[in-house]
């Protein structure tokens, strides 16, 4: 039986070949496909913005930069992707957590920073926000690149 099996399995291998090609078909209609758009934004220290009080809770760090390539079509139908670079040349997709920890002298302490970015028609917002929300020093310079796909 399985002699009777595996020659009716090689005879289907060598029945089922393929043909010669055909013919190309025809060109198809233009302006259809992917389109993308790349941009690096840097965020200078005097760029972002403390909502609420320094401290406070629920305070984060904001920064607004102008995308006029962010059109409502991309916006409605198309795609953004932002990344964050690191000072070590390192991309990283956002939302980017990172655990931290320092020391001082009253001891250890821990906290987690979150990156992150939302964006409108013409615009992108960068967010920085703390765990413990000690808003009390502005964030350094950060190089952002976003992506546009319609």
């Amino acid at each position: 039986m399985k002699k009777v099996l595996l020659s009716l399995f090689t005879a289907l291998i060598f029945i089922a070949c393929e043909g010669p090609m055909g013919p190309e078909g025809p060109q198809g209609e233009p302006g259809y496909g992917t389109n993308w758009y790349a941009k690096t934004i840097v965020v200078t220290q005097s760029d972002w913005k403390l909502m609420g009080e320094p401290n406070e809770l629920n305070s984060y760090y904001y920064a607004d930069k102008p995308l006029k390539e962010l059109t409502k079509f991309v916006y409605d139908d198309g795609t953004v992707i932002a990344y964050i670079e690191t000072d070590t040349g390192i991309k990283n997709g956002m939302p980017l957590v990172l655990h931290k920890a320092g020391k001082d002298d009253l001891g250890e302490f821990f906290w987690t920073q979150t990156f992150d970015f939302d964006f409108q028609t013409g615009n992108i917002r960068f967010y920085l926000t703390y765990s413990d929300f000690s808003t009390k020093i502005k964030p350094g310079t950060e190089t952002f690149h976003v992506v546009l796909m319609w």
